[in-house]
């Protein structure tokens, strides 16, 4: 992996190349070298770099007929992502206040897009319509198509908290590997929101089971994916601390596309909203 990467990072135009490859099938990926690039070089040269690959894809377009506006919307939204990303590596200097930054930057995001953008039902239709035809397929019951009609918020959330979590953790591991740093698995094992955003996140939880307000229950469920994820840094914390078998955090990780990961992600955000006030981690640090 180490020998990709190097290779990767030693020409800039190898990088822009293959953003601009994965970008229709695997924009995190794509956002994530961008992010490599802001975070070494800075975030002009990563500009320059997202905008390079931008005019690339609308080349291709061109050549091959494609709608050169889908092109550079796909690719400005992936690439700003990667540039978001990559400087917050660079101004934080590690993945925890990274991942604080991005969570509060989504929390920023998430309340403007409720409250100046498109309805997120309208936006999100295509993805709800193919979700309701699932389950009326495998027998679901009215009120729980009902629920799922209603999740356009929780799709916003998931799509702006996804679009820059993915490109910070891949970016921030494939600098680890090019420098040699064995720090990402440390510094993902003691995530957390912190007292700040762990405040902020438990006021919004318990404001949405009072209020039913659009931007409310949007900013709800972008902070349930927050103590979802420091949920995981738990549990990833506590297996190496006791040295569990690696199979047995694969059962989470499955049970998450399945019909049962709402019940996994309500454990999860139990277990990081419970981590955050009562830090479920002191005894493995003192036993370090």
């Amino acid at each position: 992996m180490k020998r990709f990467v190097d290779w990767v990072l030693a020409r800039r135009y190898r990088l822009i190349l293959l953003a601009m490859a994965f970008t229709p099938l695997l924009p995190a990926a794509a956002a994530g070298l961008i992010g490599v690039e802001t975070a070494r070089r800075g975030p002009v040269q990563g500009v320059i770099s997202s905008l390079a690959a931008i005019g690339g894809m609308l080349l291709l377009a061109f050549l091959t007929g494609a709608n050169p506006s889908v092109a550079a919307t796909l690719g400005l939204i992936t690439f700003a992502s990667g540039v978001v990303a990559g400087a917050l590596l660079k101004h934080a200097g590690n993945l925890g206040l990274a991942f604080q930054g991005t969570v509060l930057l989504s929390f920023v995001l998430v309340a403007v897009l409720s409250l100046f953008g498109p309805d997120p039902g309208a936006l999100f239709e295509p993805v709800i319509a193919e979700l309701v035809e699932v389950l009326r397929a495998s027998g679901a019951s009215p009120e729980q198509i009902v629920v799922v009609e209603g999740w356009g918020g929780i799709l916003l959330a998931a799509a702006v908290f996804s679009q820059l979590m993915g490109p910070l953790l891949l970016a921030y591991w494939w600098l680890g590997i090019a420098s040699n740093r064995k720090r990402f698995g440390v510094e993902f094992r003691a995530l957390k929101l912190g007292r700040f955003l762990g405040v902020l996140a438990t006021t919004v939880v318990v404001l949405g089971l009072v209020f039913d307000a659009p931007l409310v229950q949007n900013l709800t469920a972008l902070s349930l994916m927050g103590f979802v994820f420091q949920g995981l840094a738990v549990l990833h914390a506590w297996a190496h601390a006791k040295r569990w078998h690696p199979g047995v955090l694969a059962p989470v990780y499955v049970l998450l596309i399945t019909p049962l990961v709402v019940l996994v992600i309500l454990g999860l955000t139990v277990v990081g909203l419970v981590d955050n006030w009562f830090d479920l981690r002191a005894s493995l640090r003192a036993q370090a």
